[in-house]
């Protein structure tokens, strides 16, 4: 059955969430669609300089991680969804960058960085 993100993320991965023991409707344990504000980044890739491309885009300059773990206030894993009959690994690289960008706007250590399509679930254990 081919389910679009939405549905995959509604009728997979929250349960498996809830399985592992994050209650998904707890914003202090789980943020879903967290906003990766790079306003004030400085980033090796330069974001910062493709914000003032596009003025005119609220989103620019924004990222969206479809859900954030946290634990004591902070983001400490990632997770990127993807529909059902997409590859999983096609998030990988995203994930990754969702990451380092948090680690960059909050210190500490990489958050874990995990990417599914509900059916394959991937954490790739970055250094």
């Amino acid at each position: 059955m081919d389910l679009n993100e939405a549905q995959t993320r509604q009728r997979i991965i929250d349960k498996r969430l809830a399985l592992a023991g994050w209650d998904v409707h707890d914003a202090a344990q789980v943020t879903q669609e967290l906003d990766i504000d790079l306003h004030g980044s400085h980033s090796a890739t330069g974001e910062l300089a493709a914000l003032a491309l596009h003025p005119d885009n609220p989103f620019a300059g924004h990222q969206f991680a479809d859900y954030a773990l946290r634990l004591h206030g902070r983001p400490v894993a990632v997770i990127e969804a993807k529909r059902t009959m997409r590859d999983a690994e096609v998030g990988r690289e995203q994930t990754l960058q969702y990451a380092q960008n948090i680690q960059r706007l909050h210190g500490g250590a990489l958050p874990l960085i995990f990417y599914t399509n509900g059916y394959e679930n991937f954490f790739w254990e970055y250094d």
